[in-house]
């Protein structure tokens, strides 16, 4: 409900943020699910705001376990489409809730819905590609081995500046893929978490 609400004027706001936004192939924020963004992280929530505004259909977010600290913030950070996902340097004692996570996620799936994933596992202002975590892989194939027709879009989201008002925001659609497209295929009833 939360999300809803707040996508209309955070659609007004961008133009006073940004003084131009360039989006490539803008045919692909009109895609439907199931669908798997993956993305890079230079500029913390401004990434999921900017995809999140830009998209027709509701985005659902991943963002850090960390977050949800309290029975407050998780009940704010889900009305807001965001679940969360833990990694080993924040609580090793939390990744098993990563599973919990996945299965909403392939709920979602299931239901046409869109999920943005960063893979880079964590944000940093930088003008340069990070390594990749194996999340987003583990997703896909997760949701591809349980029957789900899913496609991975990648995307690069880039800044003229990080703390500035008035930049510039690049937001550079890939070539969305399906396990068909890949050397391999999920093996039915095999998983390979």
């Amino acid at each position: 409900m939360l999300y809803r609400l707040l996508k209309i004027p955070a659609r007004i706001a961008l133009p006073f943020y940004c003084n131009h936004l360039h989006v490539s192939h803008p045919h692909a924020v009109k895609m439907k699910g199931p669908l798997l963004i993956a993305c890079n992280h230079p500029n913390t929530f401004v990434d999921a705001i900017v995809l999140a505004t830009i998209f027709k259909k509701p985005i659902i977010s991943l963002a850090r376990g960390d977050s949800f600290k309290n029975n407050f913030s998780v009940k704010v950070l889900k009305s807001l489409n965001i679940l969360p996902v833990y990694r080993q340097t924040d609580d090793p004692g939390k990744l098993h809730e990563n599973y919990e996570t996945f299965a909403q996620c392939r709920e979602i799936f299931k239901n046409n819905g869109i999920v943005l994933m960063f893979s880079e596992g964590l944000s940093i202002n930088e003008w340069k590609l990070r390594s990749l975590k194996k999340g987003t892989a583990r997703l896909a194939f997760s949701a591809w081995e349980e029957g789900i027709d899913l496609t991975v879009m990648p995307v690069g989201i880039n800044y003229s500046s990080f703390d500035t008002i008035g930049k510039n925001i690049h937001v550079n659609f890939g070539n969305p893929f399906t396990w068909k497209d890949l050397d391999c295929a999920p093996a039915s009833g095999h998983s390979i978490l």
